[in-house]
């Protein structure tokens, strides 16, 4: 009888012990687990927030804008130059290359850059060489249609004010105002394939 109990305390025992090493084990791999969860989306975070800084003081970018009023490109945005470092060299591009935070990240918008030549974009109108179009105001050689604000990044049509669009390095921005079942098009100096001004080809 003796015996058998001590055999019946050493199972116990045992079984305790690997019992207790199970769930210690249970336990590391739940918190080597949460620890890698934690780490990825610190690290998405941080490649997120880097994604979203933009243009930086130092960097050289260039993004094509064209004007398509009617069906009609507009002449390049004449060369001008603003303490931003936003800018244009009349060759069709937006040029930025920031020497403030003013021309930096969401600052160097589409907005800035005609805001500069004295014109305006917004989600409803636009201010071009003094003239000005407003949605719904006719578009006279496409059979009298109203006429709207539209707009396209490398070939995608955007929604919301194109005077906020920070561009990448090398979009394309076509600006339009157009019937609502028109095409909006390629600015033409991207469609010919010259390059900006400033930069050797």
């Amino acid at each position: 009888m003796g015996k058998a109990s001590r055999q019946k305390g050493r199972v116990r025992a045992k079984a305790r012990r690997t019992s207790t090493g199970f769930m210690a084990f249970v336990v590391v791999i739940f918190v080597v687990g949460v620890a890698l969860i934690v780490m990825a989306k610190d690290t998405s975070r941080s490649a997120s927030s880097t994604k979203s800084l933009g243009v930086k003081q130092g960097d050289h970018w260039h993004a094509v804008v064209g004007v398509n009023v009617c069906g009609t490109w507009q002449a390049n945005l004449p060369a001008n130059e603003a303490a931003t470092g936003v800018h244009s060299h009349g060759d069709g591009y937006m040029h930025i290359h920031p020497r403030s935070a003013a021309g930096a990240g969401r600052n160097a918008n589409v907005g800035l850059f005609y805001k500069q030549a004295g014109d305006k974009i917004t989600a409803t109108g636009l201010k071009l060489a003094k003239q000005t179009y407003q949605n719904g105001d006719t578009c006279k050689n496409l059979d009298n249609k109203p006429g709207l604000i539209r707009w396209t990044v490398n070939g995608q049509e955007k929604t919301g004010n194109p005077a906020d669009y920070a561009p990448n390095d090398r979009d394309v921005i076509a600006l339009a105002f157009v019937p609502k079942d028109a095409g909006i098009g390629t600015p033409p100096v991207a469609l010919a394939g010259n390059g900006p001004s400033d930069v050797n080809q």
